[in-house]
C-alpha cells in the first residue's frame, strides 16, 4: 500500500513560488514524474528527480480557493522493467528558466510497478491536493487508487452482480417492449402482406396476377423454352456459342480463353514448356537458331502483350548476380520465336520451364 510523505518545495519551486506571490508570473504544472531513486542529503535543493523511471500526463488540475487539485493515471504501458516506486516529482515551468523540479515526494513502504505484459497492471489513479497558504507555504496530500489488472476486469465483466441495477433494467425494458401488443404489429403485418402477394405455386391466372415476380420470370422463361435443369444449361451453352465466348484449360501446358466479342474478341493465352538450348539466334535463320512456342488458337489481328517467367530446373547453378533471361526475336498470329540467356552458359540447363503468357485479338 502506497504511503506518500514528505511533500517538500525544492529551492528552485520556492523561487518560481516567490515569483508567483509577487504576482511576476503564474504556475503551470507541466507533468508528474515516478522513479525508483532514494538519495540522501537535502532533499531541497534537489533540482531532478534521484532515479526517474516514468513521465506522467497531468489528466486535470482543478482550483478551489487554496487548493489544487491534480489528476493523473499511472500506468505499465511500455514499461521494460518493474521498479519500486519511491520517489514522486510535480514539475513546473519558471518563465525564466523553463521546466523545474517544483516539488518532492517519497514512500518509505513503496508499492512494486510491474513491467508491462507480466500479471499486467491496467492502471492506478493519482490525485494530488496542494495547500496554498495565505503565508506562502504550500502543503499537499496524495491519494493513489488501487492497482486494477486484467484478471481484475475480466472477473468484474463476467460476474452476474456487476452493474446488477442497469442489467435488471434492461432486461425488464426488453420483456415489457416484447409482451406489448403493439410492438412491430403494423410493421410484421404490412411485410407479410407483401411477401403473400408475390410468393405462390400454383400456376393460374387469378394468382399470377398478385404475384408479380413469378409473372415476370415465367414470361422470361416461356421465350427459351425452358422446362427444366437440362433446358437452362443448354440455353446457357446456346448464348455462349452466340456471343463466341470459349476456352479450354484442359492442358496447362497450353490453354487459352476468348472471351468473345461482347468483349472485343480479346484472346488470353498461355502455357509452359522446356527451356531448350542456349543459342545464338541468327536473323536470317530463327527456325534453327531459337526455340518456338506455337499458341492453342490463332490470333486475327495481332497481339497487345506477352510475357514469360523462367523456373530454373534442380541441376541449374547460379551464384552472385548471375541471372537468366527470356529475349523474344519474333511474333506472328500462330506462334512467337524465343531464345535463352544465362550469365554463364552452363548456369540454366535445357530442362528448365519456360512459362508464357500472350494477350491479343
Amino acid at each position: 500500500m502506497a504511503n506518500w510523505s514528505g511533500f517538500v518545495l525544492t529551492d528552485v519551486g520556492a523561487k518560481l513560488q516567490a515569483k508567483i506571490n509577487a504576482g511576476l508570473t503564474t504556475l503551470k504544472f507541466t507533468k508528474l514524474g515516478i522513479g525508483s531513486g532514494s538519495g540522501s542529503g537535502s532533499v531541497n535543493a534537489l533540482t531532478a528527480m534521484v532515479n526517474k523511471v516514468q513521465d506522467i500526463n497531468i489528466g486535470s488540475v482543478k482550483a478551489n480557493n487554496n487548493i489544487v487539485t491534480i489528476n493523473s493515471t499511472l500506468t505499465n504501458k511500455g514499461l521494460g522493467s518493474a521498479y519500486q516506486m519511491r520517489e514522486l516529482g510535480l514539475f513546473a515551468t519558471d518563465p525564466d528558466v523553463g521546466e523545474i523540479l517544483f516539488a518532492y515526494m517519497t514512500d518509505n513502504t513503496p508499492d512494486t510497478m510491474p513491467a508491462d505484459g507480466s500479471a499486467t497492471v491496467v492502471s492506478q489513479d493519482i490525485t494530488l491536493n496542494i495547500t496554498f497558504s495565505n503565508t506562502g507555504k504550500v502543503s499537499a496530500t496524495i491519494d493513489t487508487g488501487a492497482f486494477v489488472t486484467h484478471e481484475d476486469l475480466n472477473t468484474h465483466n463476467t460476474s452476474s452482480s456487476a452493474h446488477a441495477d442497469i442489467r435488471t433494467k434492461i432486461t425488464n425494458d426488453i420483456n415489457a417492449h416484447n409482451t406489448s401488443s403493439s410492438a412491430h404489429d403494423n410493421q410484421f403485418n404490412a411485410i407479410i402482406q407483401q411477401v403473400n402477394n408475390m410468393i405462390t405455386n400454383v400456376d393460374n391466372t387469378d394468382v399470377l396476377a398478385k404475384a408479380t415476380s413469378l409473372q415476370l420470370v415465367k414470361a422470361l422463361l416461356s421465350n427459351l423454352k425452358i422446362k427444366d435443369a437440362d433446358d437452362v444449361i443448354k440455353a446457357i451453352e446456346s448464348k455462349k456459342t452466340e456471343l463466341g465466348i470459349r476456352f479450354d484449360f484442359s492442358n496447362l501446358n497450353s490453354w487459352y480463353i476468348c472471351l468473345g466479342k461482347q468483349y472485343g474478341n480479346y484472346i488470353i493465352q498461355g502455357g509452359r514448356q522446356q527451356a531448350g538450348e542456349q543459342k545464338q539466334s541468327d536473323i536470317n535463320n530463327l527456325s534453327n537458331t531459337t526455340n518456338r512456342v506455337v499458341f492453342p488458337i490463332s490470333f486475327t489481328t495481332g497481339h497487345l502483350f506477352h510475357g514469360f517467367g523462367i523456373i530454373a530446373s534442380d541441376t541449374s547453378i547460379f551464384w552472385g548476380n548471375s541471372g537468366a533471361s527470356v529475349v523474344t526475336r519474333k511474333i506472328s498470329n500462330t506462334d512467337m520465336r524465343y531464345e535463352v540467356h544465362s550469365t554463364y552458359q552452363t548456369m540454366l540447363k535445357p530442362d528448365s520451364i519456360i512459362e508464357w503468357c500472350v494477350v491479343g485479338v
